[in-house]
């Protein structure tokens, strides 16, 4: 792998590795639900939205991603809230529109995949598939779910797409579980939508947790257009204790957490204004008594820091953390450490990405991390450059040079 091309991978983990992996065989079937005597979460009545569920088995001590694909109703929908529930061994449930037409049987690398019911997908939920967006989901059995639009605002989900259902399951028990998981999409009609919602999805792959010690995960993103947030909910592993966001700049953050589960959303009254130019900023602090480092990742043994909200109008630069172009990354990392961007960018360099035998992302958080806060502009500029650049020697002179002098 050249070392220019690894933080685009890091880019595309905002969307792979927000559910957990391990190994299970699993059955199912990709049928919308329209049985208005389950209990466990009623349809939405006709004409209001749908209804889709999966369930699955999972073996005593398993931990494990399961994948299910739905198919969208063959008129577009406008969906102005979601509703998530799901039983015990159930962790998070996230629905993603692709863009597919038909349900595929093979990844889009030609590997083989049963479909028709559900499968495994511990290699990472959307990893060889073509997802386009995030549309729904939640961290809660019974509570909070992701979208909360007010009136006059939805999001759209393309008429006949192919949706992907993922679930994390964790199966603390002794004996074999049967969890089920269902969401609704709420819908309204599209001529009482004024504007385009969408969700945040922001996601930091840069996290180091050291053995039997604390750390904080620490990430700026830009906003290109102004923006109202409508809610807004933390996304942490067991070993988050402490999270916090806000608009930076700002004394006061906007949302605080301590919990890792059974994660609270915020909701705005009016909606949380965010002009265009400013930075969406947020940390996660993590305490670790394992006798090991832990990285970001998606296991319940990695760790996670993510900002996740509904907000609107709709634009997926902001959304992703992308740049101006909405082709690469663009985030800023605030390291932890003493060293200054010289020695950052030495560090990298210093990085045999041909080694088979080592982890790149991992020495890569290893470097940025122990960065002064200081040169957190200059620092994570030279990373993003030359990570995302064909040419980085011609493409990244001026955050060379500039690095250098801090």
């Amino acid at each position: 792998m050249s070392r220019h091309r690894v933080l685009p991978i890091l880019a595309a983990l905002s969307l792979s590795l927000v559910a957990c992996g391990g190994d299970d065989d699993s059955g199912g079937s990709n049928d919308m639900t329209d049985e208005p005597g389950d209990e466990l979460l009623a349809p939405p009545p006709d004409g209001q939205g749908v209804q889709f569920k999966m369930t699955t088995s999972l073996d005593s001590g398993v931990e494990a991603e399961h994948c299910l694909f739905v198919q969208a109703p063959d008129q577009e929908m406008w969906v102005s809230r979601d509703e998530v529930r799901f039983t015990q061994g159930s962790h998070h449930v996230l629905l993603y529109e692709t863009s597919y037409d038909a349900i595929p049987t093979q990844k889009d690398d030609g590997t083989p995949v049963d479909t028709s019911k559900v499968f495994d997908c511990s290699d990472g939920a959307t990893n060889g598939w073509s997802v386009t967006k995030l549309v729904g989901g939640s961290q809660n059995a019974t509570g909070d779910s992701m979208i909360d639009f007010p009136a006059g605002v939805a999001m759209p989900v393309r008429a006949g797409a192919v949706l992907l259902l993922n679930v994390h399951y964790i199966n603390a028990t002794d004996e074999i579980i049967e969890p089920e998981a269902r969401i609704n999409l709420w819908t309204v009609p599209e001529e009482e939508v004024d504007t385009e919602g969408d969700l945040l999805f922001l996601y930091n792959p840069l996290i180091r947790v050291p053995q039997n010690g604390s750390s904080r995960a620490h990430w700026r993103c830009p906003v290109h257009q102004d923006i109202t947030i409508a809610n807004v909910q933390s996304h942490m592993h067991r070993r988050g204790v402490g999270y916090a966001a806000m608009v930076a700049g700002e004394d006061q953050p906007f949302y605080e957490s301590e919990r890792w589960d059974n994660v609270a959303a915020r909701s705005f009254d009016g909606g949380l204004q965010v002009a265009a130019g400013s930075s969406l900023e947020y940390y996660c602090e993590y305490q670790n008594s394992e006798d090991r480092v832990v990285y970001q990742g998606p296991r319940s043994t990695d760790e996670m820091c993510m900002l996740i909200g509904s907000y609107y109008p709709a634009d997926k630069r902001t959304a992703n953390c992308m740049d101006e172009s909405g082709e690469n990354l663009a985030g800023e990392w605030i390291g932890e450490g003493t060293a200054t961007c010289a020695e950052t960018m030495g560090c990298v360099l210093g990085i045999d990405f041909t080694d088979p035998e080592i982890d790149a992302f991992q020495l890569i958080t290893d470097c940025a991390l122990e960065a002064d806060p200081a040169v957190s502009r200059e620092s994570s500029d030279f990373l993003l450059c030359l990570f995302s650049s064909d040419d980085p020697i011609n493409d990244c002179a001026a955050q060379i040079e500039t690095c250098q002098a801090k």
